[in-house]
Parts: C-alpha cells; structure tokens; sequence
C-alpha cells in the first residue's frame, strides 16, 4: 500500500476541521456565547505576550472559528485571521458580521499563504494547538517571517509537548510515549475537545494527522527563518483539560496540582528592522 503524502494528510485533516468546526459551535472551550457577550477569548498566556496591540495589523494563523481573531480586533487592532477550513472560516465571518467587528479571514492552507495573501504585519500570532497538525515546521516559519514587517514579532503560545507523553494511570501521571519516537500520528476521531474532558463535543468519524515537535525545533526553525529570539517562556498552565488530574485554576486556565510540568509554552520572535 503507497503511503500518504503530506499533501493528503494535509487535505484529510481539511475536512476533519470541517466537521469538528461545526460541532464546536457548541465547544464550551470556544464558548461562543462568552464571545457574543464580549468576553475576550484571548487567555491570560496570549495576552501576556501579544501586550498592547492597539493600533497593530496583526495575522493569525490557523485561528479555527476566529474567536482570538476578532478579540483582537476588539482590542484595538487590525485584525486577520487564516484557516485551511472552509466551515470555520465561514463561521468567523459570520460572527464578526454578527458582532459588528471588523476582522477579515482569509481561507488558505498556511504552506499556501503567500499566494493568496499580500502585505506584511506588524504582528504575527498563532495560539493553542496549530503546530502539532503541520508536516513541515521550517517551511511553516519561513511562511509566518515572510508575513512579519521589519521590526515586527511572531508570538507563538502552544501546548508544551510533554503534556502528550503521558497517561494518568490509577490517578498518577505516567510517561507513556516518546518525543523522540513515533513523530507521526494518526488518530480516527469521533468527539472533539471541550474545556472538560467530561464536555467533549459528538463529531462525526474523521481521520486526523499530526506531527510532534520538539521545543529546540520550532525555536530552531525561527531562527533559520530569519527571526531573533526575544523570549521563551515555559509555564504550567494549559488552555483546557487535557489529563483527567488537571484543575481548573479558576482563570479559564488548568494546571496539575503540584505543578510538575510545564503544560504550555510561549515564544516571541522579532524580525530584524530594515538597514
């Protein structure tokens, strides 16, 4: 049997982001309500490192249902948000048209960008749970510094890839896989995430493909891309409930009692200033 190429990894998981985009309009991580009554759902992490974008054209890759996207148009800036999916890029017009909000998505694979979407940015963002479905992280940076203005940033905050090397085991935490190893994934799905691990949303039966990175790969990869390193921060705390002993922190964030770990990751890079 011929293996699949990238390309069709790439293009299965197309369509498993077209139905779980539409079950997640009822994901209480997206929680859209929250977004309809004008919370902000950038988290606390996010927020930390984008700072003051008032004023700012910032570009965020693969914003899913737009929800940062237009939190950030709300916070002042001149906001654009990519998806490779086509249900959740007509989701997020349709709630920034329904909110008022001027935000513009662009529905694209992130490889492809540069050939629908002109200009550069002064910020480029991309959140939770993006690096993990792309087969190619170099060409990814090289993608998000071509849209980066002299002197701008790429602020990255994602899932710390220890947090999927370990299962809970009569209640403890237990490595179970390798960082190192079995760099491919695939996973036949049927729900999808939520805030709770007890919330998962029902989604139809769909393939998705992923890739683990390590840390020094993505870091190495902006810096081979042209980026300067500004900081890098690891922290432990995490966007949703991943590990049934996580707890809410009562911040919309969850962490492992103790704090053993760090479950999320943040990097901003700068892309040096024209001579």
């Amino acid at each position: 049997m011929t293996s699949m190429s990238d390309l069709e990894k790439i293009e299965t998981n197309r369509q498993g982001f077209n139905l779980r985009a539409q079950a997640h309009r009822q994901s209480s991580y997206y929680d859209l309500e929250m977004l309809r009554n004008g919370h902000n759902m950038l988290r606390t992490l996010e927020q930390e490192e984008l700072r003051d974008v008032r004023g700012r054209s910032v570009l965020e890759l693969q914003c899913h249902l737009g929800a940062n996207t237009i939190s950030l148009a709300r916070m002042g800036a001149e906001a654009t948000g990519m998806d490779i999916s086509d249900e959740a890029i007509g989701i997020a017009r349709d709630l920034a048209e329904e909110l008022g909000v001027d935000a513009r998505f662009v529905r694209s694979d992130v490889y492809d960008l540069p050939l629908v979407l002109d200009g550069t940015f002064d910020m480029v963002f991309t959140g939770y749970g993006t690096l993990s479905f792309l087969p190619d992280i170099p060409r990814w940076a090289e993608v998000a510094a071509h849209f980066v203005k002299p002197g701008g940033t790429l602020t990255i905050v994602e899932i710390h890839p220890i947090v999927n090397l370990f299962d809970v085991v009569d209640g403890e935490l237990r490595v179970a896989r390798s960082l190192f190893h079995s760099r491919q994934l695939h996973h036949v799905m049927r729900s999808s995430y939520a805030d709770r691990l007890a919330d998962e949303v029902p989604v139809p039966e769909h393939t998705l493909h992923g890739w683990r990175w390590t840390i020094g790969e993505v870091v190495n990869a902006l810096i081979e891309a042209g980026l300067v390193i500004e900081r890098l921060r690891e922290v432990p705390i995490d966007a949703r409930q991943r590990l049934s002993v996580m707890e809410s922190d009562g911040e919309h964030s969850w962490r492992i009692p103790g704090d053993p770990l760090p479950l999320s990751f943040a990097c901003v890079a700068r892309k040096p200033a024209a001579q």
